[in-house]
């Protein structure tokens, strides 16, 4: 477990974020969490340089099983402990290492814009694994541009099967809609979205949010007859008869 932390210090060995900084943040979410509803999700604010969590949402236990101070004392080294150990390697040295490259990549006002996700089993304290879906949004970067406080949504799937590991990466365009500039499968395992595409899961994330095709079309600046065409791909390649049927499948696998 020591090499895998070492790992994590390694990347994310960013400048400091000044404590008035922290606490803005920390005011912030700590107003917003009294007003979640309850429900097997909860947000994080966590420094990335030195590796520690400074908030955490109230339904945080409810999800782990530890206390929100367990966490806050114990820092980044107590969630990587709990991960999947088929898994940590990957997500510490493979899927870490490309979402920090998409954000530094990134120009200085889009990097706050991002929106990465990825997927994991963790181990709860009483022992079971379950499969988690985290998005990370940076909230501050240092003077070379690289992240530094991240605010963190952890939301439990209701998927018990063993998920392929996905990390994308979106970025929110001034029309209000999150397109996707990264996508990659890590560990491939056989699932109803194996061979689906970054663009095609814009497509059936705005499918199963209940938009029309013209309507995708517009905010994704493709042709309505592109969108038809990705539609008809999707429907045959997750053998769905229907819109609805596709809309599960999101569902189910943390797309909404």
């Amino acid at each position: 477990m020591r090499q895998y932390l070492q790992a994590y210090k390694d990347l994310f060995g960013t400048g400091l974020v000044k404590g008035e900084t922290i606490q803005k943040h920390i005011e912030q979410q700590t107003t917003i969490d009294t007003f979640l509803p309850d429900s097997a999700s909860f947000f994080y604010v966590a420094e990335s340089p030195s590796h520690t969590y400074h908030f955490m949402g109230r339904l945080q236990e409810n999800v782990s099983g530890y206390t929100n101070e367990e966490f806050l004392q114990q820092g980044i080294g107590l969630f990587l402990q709990c991960l999947h150990p088929e898994e940590i390697d990957i997500i510490v040295n493979q899927m870490y290492p490309d979402g920090m490259d998409v954000i530094s990549q990134a120009d200085e006002q889009e990097k706050q814009q991002i929106l990465t996700q990825y997927n994991y089993r963790f181990k709860r304290k009483t022992g079971e694994y379950i499969n988690l879906m985290e998005q990370l949004y940076v909230l501050e970067v240092d003077e070379n541009g690289l992240a530094t406080l991240i605010l963190g949504n952890i939301i439990v799937l209701d998927n018990e099967e063993v998920l392929p590991l996905r990390l994308s990466s979106k970025i929110f365009r001034n029309n209000a809609v999150y397109e996707t500039i990264f996508s990659k499968v890590y560990n491939p395992i056989t699932t109803p979205l194996s061979d689906v595409t970054g663009r095609e899961l814009d497509i059936l994330r705005n499918l199963a949010a209940g938009k029309r095709s013209k309507e995708i079309a517009k905010e994704l600046f493709i042709s309505p007859y592109t969108v038809d065409t990705h539609r008809r791909n999707l429907l045959k390649k997750l053998q769905c008869n229907s819109v609805v049927e596709l809309a599960k499948i999101a569902f189910k696998y943390g797309l909404l």
